[in-house]
């Protein structure tokens, strides 16, 4: 019986090689130049590369197309595991990316989806280049072609529009609300309370639930006592300066919400004013609360009189009627007249001085071998 063996194929030779341990030997003395172990090592591996020679794809990919069966790729795959490789296919991608001898028509399609990946070098004499931030992910974005302006640009250019257009606004829509327009009539004097809300254009803000009351407790037509009473029971709310107490709420989620309860409040503060019971004229009113700080007033005393402003006008008329009678004797200076008068006096000085240095003629310099010659 005769064992059929597998047909053997020829090993592919590896490009990098494992460097083995070369034994040291002593080197004796001799006078020739010195070769390193690191120049040897070049010229050897110069050497292995100088072995292979350029590699075709075509013909590659012919060959390996003959030899594709699987038993034969079976066969490939075990040799690339015995030279350091996973597969096949991971030895023939190595070797196409770091052999030196391979096709240029393969080197210039990968240099090319090489330069399509990493895109086109950018020019750092321009304005708009900056390097590149490895914290910041902008590849999403798109490439700054130079052809716009900046995004700080784009947000001033919108807050012009809207500037342009409030003013559009303001000159072609404003007018036409005339038409609408109301006279002012004054409240009356059922009329107490005075509400105050707060809203903001274009936005919700949480400030707008905000809602503030006034009222005078002279206003409510209570009697003496009541009035005193609704007084102290306010507490700090109230103003003695300007006799007005003031409360506000923002504890609801809406405006309406919280001016029911301001009225509501108002409504039970009346009632316990009202209430006989207790009319609090022991206690005083306390307004510790509130620091009047004094305004000085001008006096009525210093007051310019009638009698006082007739002895100014008639003092006046006086120092006018002396002022024009020295003018006419001359004895009066006038400051504008004197200070042009000084002016052209000086102007005409300097021209003065100006002529004599032309006048004077410069003295020929005199050195010391020329007096020494004349003697």
């Amino acid at each position: 019986m005769a064992c059929r063996r597998a047909p053997r194929i020829q090993q592919i030779p590896r490009p990098q090689q494992l460097i083995r341990p070369k034994p040291h030997a002593q080197r004796a003395f001799t006078t020739s130049t010195i070769r390193w172990a690191r120049e040897e090592d070049q010229r050897q591996d110069d050497a292995e590369e100088d072995d292979f020679g350029p590699i075709e794809l075509k013909k590659l990919e012919a060959a390996l197309a003959e030899a594709s069966t699987p038993e034969g790729l079976k066969q490939l795959d075990q040799l690339a595991k015995e030279n350091g490789y996973n597969s096949i296919d991971h030895y023939l991608q190595n070797e196409l990316e770091w052999h030196p001898g391979w096709a240029s028509e393969d080197r210039s399609v990968l240099e090319d989806i090489t330069r399509d990946d990493k895109g086109e070098r950018p020019n750092k004499q321009s304005f708009w280049f900056d390097e590149e931030d490895p914290e910041t992910n902008t590849e999403e974005l798109e490439e700054f072609d130079e052809d716009d302006i900046t995004s700080m640009a784009h947000g001033k250019l919108d807050e012009i529009r809207d500037m342009r257009q409030y003013a559009r606004l303001a000159v072609w829509e404003l007018p036409l609300l005339s038409k609408y327009a109301k006279p002012f009539v004054p409240p009356s004097d059922s009329q107490v309370l005075r509400w105050r809300y707060t809203s903001y254009m274009g936005e919700f803000h949480p400030a707008e639930k905000k809602v503030v009351v006034q009222f005078a407790p002279d206003d409510l037509k209570l009697t003496p006592v009541q009035t005193e009473k609704l007084k102290k029971l306010a507490g700090p709310r109230y103003n003695p300066e300007t006799e007005i107490i003031k409360m506000s709420s923002d504890s609801f989620e809406h405006q309406a919400q919280n001016k029911r309860y301001l009225s509501n409040l108002v409504d039970d503060l009346i009632a316990a004013a009202k209430d006989p019971k207790d009319t609090f004229e022991d206690i005083p009113l306390d307004t510790r609360h509130h620091k009047i700080q004094p305004k000085p007033q001008f006096p009525k005393e210093w007051r310019m009189s009638p009698e006082r402003r007739e002895q100014l006008d008639a003092h006046r008329q006086r120092l006018a009627i002396e002022d024009a009678k020295i003018a006419e004797s001359g004895r009066l200076i006038d400051g504008t007249q004197a200070i042009d008068e000084y002016l052209i006096k000086r102007a005409a000085e300097d021209q003065k001085k100006a002529k004599i240095v032309e006048l004077v003629p410069a003295t020929p310099g005199k050195s010391a071998g020329g007096s020494r010659a004349r003697r």
